[in-house]
């Protein structure tokens, strides 16, 4: 943390009150997973009220409490009293950025954001003090709060923004102040809140509001209203501006995908120069995000073989399209667990990923509802048809009100079932998996589909 463990400067940073002299090691909002050292911020939310949780916080290890309500004289806390514990946070956020030397990269899109960062964890992570926000800790309690956390020495911070309606993003980059801003795509993702892409883009491309003039806009030239995108960054005046993608014009552009030796080997033209270098088989979006990560050790002047070299063992993270081998006595299966979110840009993504990867036994796709797309949403399934039909899928498994009306259009050459829980596609499944089958596992986290890897993590045995 940037020299706010004490409890004097954080009364100074909040305008705060504190009833003793503290000192903190770490900060949480959940008593669930509370370190010994902890402030813990009791935050008050839809549903619970984090004040209601302080002797437990306590119990867990707290050292002091975030609190804007009144504590009983039978308990005592340390504590630092504020008017409004989120806007607290955000201010302490708010210093730590200011105080920080290091370079901030901000990344925000309908998909890629996850996978961008982590490609950025595993480019940087052997060459720099890199820190990047946890999971999806990137709305507007996930931000401040992965700012309170970064460690003093970081050289790169990278955070992931996210959002669900106009001028959230605006708000996040108030508090991230980014060197660099990135924008994986534009999707239809979100939809319920910003109804069309022309809203999402322009919600999008609020991250570039906060940036110096010399700092530097690198977006994807090949997503929906990339020109937008183009034309927002010059009418800001930003000095650099950095495109990538397989558009000809892309400043980062990808020539060239090949297989050889169970690995991908890349070329791409970096403004002209060629580069080649080796990837893990993961899909071509991986490769095209790996792209802004490029751009990035252009605009700081890296050496981009030593960052290639930190991709080339990139391991998907988890949910998001890993490979994962299970054995059951003389059955041996391939599970793809991108289980934990999903749009029509990513689920065609996967299902492209699917078509292009060989098996010597069944496809199956057991797809969840997309959600979060509005009004718009029985008709984005249905457009899934073609893609499963080009996808060569053997069986099909659906759950979700909008994926049952999608197998009802299905070719009935398609094996296809559709299921109301998580138990009884779990039942299905052991029934008909068998040797060297493919299973794409694909779902908004809603569906909770991350319970069915989870019981077939129970049932076999990983190898």
């Amino acid at each position: 943390m940037v020299n706010i463990n004490k409890s004097e400067t954080l009364k100074k940073i909040t305008n705060g009150q504190i009833n003793k002299s503290w000192k903190i090691s770490g900060v949480s909002i959940d008593t669930r997973n509370i370190k010994k050292g902890d402030l813990f911020c009791a935050l008050k939310g839809v549903n619970n009220d984090g004040h209601d949780y302080l002797l437990d916080a306590f119990n867990k290890g707290a050292r002091a409490v975030l609190i804007s309500k009144e504590v009983t004289k039978e308990n005592k806390f340390s504590y630092l009293k504020v008017k409004n514990v989120l806007e607290a946070l955000e201010k302490i956020a708010k210093h730590v950025r200011i105080k920080s030397e290091a370079k901030f990269i901000c990344i925000t899109g309908s998909v890629g954001k996850t996978g961008t960062k982590e490609l950025f964890r595993a480019a940087f992570g052997k060459i720099e003090k890199i820190y990047a926000n946890e999971g999806n800790l990137n709305n507007h309690i996930g931000v401040p709060l992965s700012l309170f956390r970064m460690p003093k020495k970081t050289n790169i911070c990278v955070l992931e923004l996210g959002m669900n309606k106009l001028g959230e993003i605006k708000e996040l980059t108030n508090m991230c102040m980014p060197d660099i801003a990135i924008i994986t795509s534009i999707e239809n993702a979100h939809l319920k809140g910003l109804k069309t892409l022309r809203k999402i883009a322009e919600a999008k491309c609020e991250i570039l509001h906060n940036l110096p003039k010399n700092g530097c806009c690198i977006y994807n030239a090949d997503t929906n209203y990339s020109d937008l995108i183009l034309q927002k960054a010059k009418n800001l005046k930003l000095k650099n501006i950095i495109s990538y993608g397989k558009k000809e014009t892309a400043d980062v552009k990808l020539d060239e995908i090949r297989i050889q030796h169970k690995k991908y080997i890349v070329k791409a033209s970096i403004f002209g120069k060629s580069l080649i270098w080796k990837m893990p088989i993961i899909g071509e979006h991986w490769i095209l995000n790996s792209l802004s990560v490029l751009g990035v050790g252009c605009f700081y002047n890296y050496d981009l073989n030593k960052i290639t070299k930190g991709m080339s063992n990139f391991v998907i993270p988890k949910g998001r399209g890993n490979k994962k081998k299970y054995q059951f006595q003389e059955i041996r299966f391939t599970i793809i667990d991108d289980s934990y979110n999903s749009n029509p840009a990513s689920l065609e993504a996967a299902l492209l990923n699917l078509n292009k990867t060989k098996a010597q036994g069944k496809k199956i796709a057991i797809l969840g509802d997309m959600l979060e797309l509005g009004s718009k949403s029985l008709n984005l399934h249905l457009k899934i048809k073609n893609i499963i039909v080009e996808s060569e899928i053997d069986i099909l498994f659906t759950t979700g009100n909008y994926m049952e009306e999608l197998g009802k259009i299905i070719p009935s050459y398609i094996k296809k079932i559709h299921f109301k829980n998580i138990e009884c596609i779990f039942k299905k499944f052991k029934e008909i998996i068998s040797d060297q089958d493919l299973v794409l596992v694909k779902g908004s986290n809603g569906n909770n589909l991350y319970r069915l890897i989870q019981f077939i993590d129970k049932e076999y045995k990983a190898v």
